[in-house]
Order: C-alpha cells, then sequence, then structure tokens
C-alpha cells in the first residue's frame, strides 16, 4: 500500500528534477554566446563614448559581472551539472537569473548615465543596442518569464521615458516604437517561456508529440522573423532619417562658414581654409596675403546702417572681381576684409595699388554716391612666414604703419616696420611701468617776467630716465602715451605733482602745466583741474594750464567748451608752440586765451623779416588782449630786442636751463 503510493511521489519528484535540471542546462548553454555578446557590447559602446571618462567605471562593472556569470558557468559545467540533485539545479538557476538581472540594470545604467549628454545619432545608437540586447533576452530568459519581462523593462523602460521626455518629434517616435517594441518583447517572452515548458514537458513524451514540437518551432520561428524584419524596417527608416540629418548639418556648416552680408568667408572658415592652402601649395608658388580696412568707417556709419552695409557689399563685391575667383576673401571684421591670391611676377605692390583704385571708386548708395579710403597691407607667404598667424601678424605690422602716418595707401610688409613697432611696443610697456612705479620725474623751467611786479612761471616739463632705455625724449615718449592711452593717468599725475610742487615756491609764482589735446576732449580736464587745486590747496590763479596748436585740428567747439569750464575754476590758459601749425585769427577770437606762447623758430633770425613778423604777432596779440612769452631765447641779443618790443615773459635758456623741483626754491629766492 504504501509502496504504491510512494511510486507516483517519486516520479513526480524525478519529473521536477528532470525538468529543473534540463531549465538549468538551455540556460548555461546560451552563456558563453552572451557573454561574449555582452563583452562586444559594452566594449564597442565605451569606445564610441571614449571621450567619456566615467565610461570605465560602467565597462567595468559590466566585466566583473560578466566575470562572476563565467565563473558560474563553470562550476555549473564541471561541478552542479553531474549533481544529481533539485537543490544544485535550482541554485544555477537562481544564480544565473539573479546575473542576468544584475547585467540588465547595468545596461539600464549606461541609459540613464550617457543618453542625456548624447547627440541625437549617439541616442539611436543606444536604442539599437538595447533593442538587440532586450530580444536577444528572450530566447536567454526564455524558461524564466518574468525575469525576462524584469530584463526588458530594464532595458527599453528608462530609453522609452528619457526619449518620450525630450518632446521632441522625433525621439517621441522612437519612445512610441520602444513602448510597442517592449509589449511585443514580453509578449514573444511569455510564449517562448510557455513554448519552452512545453517542450520540456513534451519532451519527456518526444515519442508521442515529435511532430508538435517542430509545428510550435516553426511557428516561433516565424513569429520571431517577423519581428526581426520589423526590426530591421525600423532601423532602416532611423537610418534614412540620420542620413538627412547629416545632410541638413552639412548645409548648415556651410552656412555658418560665410558672413550673413556680404557671402564671403567669415574669420573662422578663412582660418581654415588658408591652413589647408598653405599645407597643400606647392613651395614654388608665390603667394601673398592682404589685410583690408576702410579707414574711418565710423563716418559712414553715420550715414545709416543701410548706407554702410550697401558699401561693404559693394567693396565684397570689387574683391570677388578683381581676384575672379582665384583668391581665398574674406571679411574679418566690421570694416576689414582679408584676402589671399598669387602672383607669379610677385608685382605685390603694383596689384595692391591697382586693387586700391579699384575699391576707391564712388560707391553709389541710397543717399546718394559715397567715397571710400582702404588701407591695404600685404604680408608675402616666404620661408619665415607660412602660416595664418605670421602673416596676419605681419599684414598688421604693414597696416598700422599707415594709420601713424595717418594716411591711406598700400603698403608691403618690411622687418624695418616690424622692428619699430616692436620698439614702439617696448617703449609703451616700459612707460607703463614708469608711471605705476612714479618713476618719472618733473624739471621745471622758469618764464621769466619783463616787468616787475608781475609774477614769475615755472613751466613743468616731464623727463624720463628708464635703466634699460637711457634718457628717452618727449618727443618720442608723448606720441606713444597718446596711442596707447596712458596720456591720460600720465597728465593726471604730472598735473598733481606740478601743483603739489608749486606749494613750496615763494610768493605768487605760477606753474604752467602742459596738457594733450585727448586730455581735453576726454572732457574730463576741468575735473582734473579742480581734484588736483584740491588736494594741494594751491590756489587756482597759481596754475596756468598749457595747450598745443594741434587742438586747432579737433573738435574746436568740444575743445572750447572744456576750457571754458577750466578758466571758470580762476586758471589762466595758454597756447604753446603758436604760430608753428593750424592756429587762426578766427579759432583765436573765439577761444577762452590768456597767453600765447611764441615759438623759438621766429627769434632764430633777427633780419629785418623775421622783426617784421614778430612787431605782427606781438600787436595781434596786444590787440586781442592775450599775454605774449616768447620761447628760445639764448642770447642778450634778442633779449634785448624782445623787451624793447614789449613782450611780457621770456622763457630760454639765457634766463635758465630747466631744474629739478629741490633746486626751484633757491632759484627763485635769488632772483627777489
Amino acid at each position: 500500500m504504501n509502496s504504491s503510493n510512494s511510486s507516483p511521489v517519486l516520479e513526480r519528484s524525478r519529473e521536477v528534477l528532470e525538468l529543473t535540471h534540463e531549465k538549468a542546462l538551455v540556460m548555461y548553454r546560451q552563456l558563453p554566446n552572451v557573454l561574449i555578446f555582452t563583452f562586444v557590447a559594452s566594449s564597442a559602446l565605451m569606445l564610441y563614448y571614449r571621450e567619456i571618462q566615467q565610461l570605465w567605471f560602467w565597462w567595468g562593472a559590466m566585466q566583473c559581472a560578466g566575470g562572476l556569470r563565467l565563473i558560474s558557468w563553470f562550476f555549473w559545467r564541471y561541478r552542479w551539472r553531474k549533481a544529481d540533485s533539485l537543490q544544485q539545479s535550482s541554485r544555477a538557476t537562481y544564480i544565473f537569473i539573479a546575473l542576468s538581472l544584475i547585467t540588465g540594470a547595468l545596461w539600464a545604467c549606461f541609459s540613464i548615465a550617457f543618453f542625456p549628454v548624447s547627440t541625437a545619432s549617439q541616442r539611436l545608437v543606444i536604442a539599437l543596442v538595447m533593442a538587440t540586447v532586450a530580444a536577444g533576452s528572450v530566447n536567454v530568459l526564455a524558461l524564466a518569464p518574468w525575469a525576462s519581462r524584469v530584463f526588458i523593462a530594464l532595458l527599453i523602460g528608462p530609453l522609452v521615458v528619457m526619449f518620450a521626455s525630450t518632446g521632441e518629434r522625433d525621439e517621441l517616435v522612437i519612445a512610441a516604437l520602444g513602448g510597442a517594441l517592449f509589449i511585443g518583447l514580453t509578449g514573444f517572452a511569455r510564449v517562448a517561456s510557455q513554448t519552452a515548458n512545453h517542450l520540456l514537458l513534451m519532451a519527456q513524451e518526444r515519442n508521442h508529440k515529435i511532430a508538435s514540437v517542430f509545428a510550435q518551432r516553426e511557428a516561433l520561428q516565424r513569429d520571431k522573423s517577423h519581428l526581426q524584419f520589423q526590426l530591421a524596417e525600423k532601423v532602416e527608416t532611423l537610418e534614412q532619417e540620420m542620413t538627412l540629418k547629416e545632410r541638413y548639418a552639412r548645409e548648415l556648416a556651410r552656412v555658418a562658414a560665410l558672413d550673413s552680408l556680404t557671402g564671403l568667408l567669415n574669420r573662422s572658415a578663412f582660418e581654415r581654409e588658408l591652413h589647408q592652402h598653405l599645407h597643400e601649395r606647392t613651395r614654388d608658388l608665390p603667394l601673398a596675403l592682404v589685410a583690408v580696412e576702410i579707414r574711418r568707417f565710423d563716418l559712414i556709419e553715420l550715414q545709416g546702417a543701410r548706407t554702410s552695409e550697401q558699401v561693404l557689399v559693394a567693396i565684397a563685391n570689387r574683391l570677388r572681381d578683381f581676384g575672379g575667383g582665384q583668391l581665398l576673401l574674406a571679411r574679418t571684421g566690421t570694416a576689414e576684409f582679408t584676402m589671399v591670391f598669387c602672383d607669379p611676377e610677385q608685382r605685390w605692390q603694383d596689384r595692391g595699388v591697382f586693387l586700391r583704385a579699384a575699391l576707391q571708386s564712388t560707391i553709389e548708395t541710397d543717399i546718394g554716391p559715397v567715397a571710400v579710403d582702404v588701407i591695404l597691407g600685404i604680408a608675402t607667404v616666404d620661408e619665415e612666414a607660412q602660416d595664418l598667424e605670421t602673416l596676419n601678424y605681419r599684414a598688421s605690422i604693414a597696416r598700422q604703419d599707415l594709420r601713424q602716418r595717418g594716411a591711406g595707401g598700400v603698403v608691403l610688409f618690411d622687418t624695418v616696420m616690424e622692428v619699430e613697432i616692436r620698439r614702439r611696443q617696448k617703449l609703451r610697456f616700459a612707460l607703463h611701468a614708469a608711471l605705476e612705479t612714479r618713476s618719472l620725474t618733473l624739471v621745471f623751467q622758469p618764464i621769466e617776467p619783463c616787468m616787475t611786479r608781475v609774477s614769475r612761471k615755472m613751466e613743468a616739463l616731464l623727463r624720463w630716465d628708464d635703466p634699460e632705455l637711457g634718457t628717452v625724449s618727449p618727443a618720442m615718449f608723448i606720441p606713444v602715451a597718446e596711442e596707447s592711452g596712458l596720456i591720460l593717468p600720465l597728465g593726471r599725475w604730472v598735473l598733481l605733482e606740478s601743483c603739489r610742487a608749486a606749494l613750496s615756491w615763494p610768493g605768487d609764482t605760477v606753474v604752467s602745466v602742459n596738457v594733450s589735446v585727448q586730455q581735453i576732449l576726454a572732457g574730463d580736464l576741468a575735473n582734473d583741474v579742480r581734484r588736483a587745486l584740491e588736494l594741494t590747496a594751491l590756489s587756482p590763479q597759481r596754475l596756468e594750464i598749457e595747450i598745443t596748436e594741434s587742438v586747432f585740428s579737433r573738435d574746436i567747439e568740444t575743445i572750447c567748451i572744456v576750457l571754458e569750464q577750466v578758466r571758470a575754476l580762476g586758471v589762466s590758459i595758454a597756447i604753446d608752440d603758436f604760430g608753428t601749425g593750424y592756429s587762426s585769427l578766427a579759432y583765436l577770437r573765439h577761444l577762452p586765451v590768456d597767453v600765447i606762447k611764441i615759438d623759438r623758430c621766429f627769434i632764430q633770425s633777427l633780419d629785418q623779416g623775421s622783426r617784421k613778423l614778430l612787431l605782427a604777432l606781438f600787436s595781434m596779440a596786444r590787440g586781442l588782449g592775450f599775454k605774449v612769452v616768447v620761447e628760445g631765447v639764448e642770447t642778450e641779443e634778442q633779449q634785448n630786442l624782445l623787451v624793447a618790443m614789449g613782450v611780457d615773459y621770456l622763457q630760454g635758456y639765457l634766463i635758465a636751463r630747466p631744474m629739478l623741483a629741490k633746486d626751484v626754491v633757491s632759484w627763485l629766492s635769488n632772483r627777489t
């Protein structure tokens, strides 16, 4: 009785054991291929995203999981498979499923971590890899349907959410396809699981149901082929979309390389083209880079945006016509163009003159004809200049040479220009350092009155002795200071130090300070004078501001306004070097001036003509109510003649040479 009852139980246990063992056998039989595929796919993704350093941690974790699965395979192959134990087979199955889900979680981590930083094409690669892995998992985990669904959800679920969250139309389509794929794969996993279990059960009765097994297998293969065909269609569609996007990207790149107004190359595209051109050119092909700049383009811009655009387009078209499509041409600045052309005869200067003449022809605009002036700096490609940086540098030096001369024209780079530019740069850097370290000094030259009971004056003169450059003349460093913008802080320092030095002088001696026209045009001269007087407590009547005749060539209305503000403080105004340049009676009549200083050139020769000219200048000054100072007095004959003519002040080496501030007090004391 007991024997008959236990026999079905033992048989049932045996069937369960065999079924469990067969499940484990099927799973582990596929494991080597799974490991190879996982290694190849993860390594391919690592190479594809090799610029992302964090990817190494993910790849390492994936290989660790693969190593554990490989160890489990070895245990199955050499130990567990031989054991006739339900417990060992169940344990092997659970280990296989657990490690598979860990691998699925790592795949999901990859998608979540790198999807946000990926491009559209990279996201498609991620989607393709994950879909392939998910599809493959259906067979591998067919005997564990819940594990198969979890695995598929790990791979496809995050991607569906992230594609959908972007809001882009194309990626919403991909998200929808991913959802459909998830539903299809989970359904297929269920079918595969049922079929596999059924096959295992029927294997025990294979002699009776072999035909049914083959039929079901063919059906499964057809379903699988159908799904693979659908997936291939989707992949082909995505590839076509990627091709269209790449074509669109190339068109955008072409548009991005052009200047939107003129249609010429922009700076970055020109640099790329020229770099490639220089790299591929033959050595015996003479090339030159020409930098074209429209002078005083700011005046053209005052005519309106439409007019300035028409001018730029016209210049660009003329440059095209000049090159005939045989050169590189770009707009590299607001009013700057750069071109590279070839001339076998190397007549660069002649070609430049011809080009400049073509560019300077009158341009018809909506407001009428507009004339332009251009400067051309040319740098040739030679043994020492074979890269873009050097050529640009040399062309810029050539243009700077023209700017310093204040004229348009065509200049071919010469090493002498570079030497001069470097000298001025060195001078500028040294002057900046000298201003910061207060290593500049002031000397003072007396301006002696010709009548008693009149205040003496001391003109402040700037001197610079550099440890490396030696004694630098103001005629050299003042223009450099004006070019570099250092003249404003330099002028403030001279003004303040001159007022401070005058405090120690006896009586009501006046200090005369030279200011640059840039200080006046900046509009801050009155504030600078007020600040110097407040900081030193010097009386305004003891300060005189000297301006040069060059102010007459600038904005005379602005200059008059600023000088009136200075004069309103109680400070007198003097014009230096009078008679040598731009002065005219019309300007003098309106300028708020108290003193004119006659230049030394008028007293170098005391012939009859010079005396008549001096007398005319003095008469004019008297008629306008100006005091008169004559500079450059070096002989007693000059002094006697000027005193006899009624000059107010004399200045020159006959009176005294420039002296240090510490010597002024003693000199003034000896003159009283």
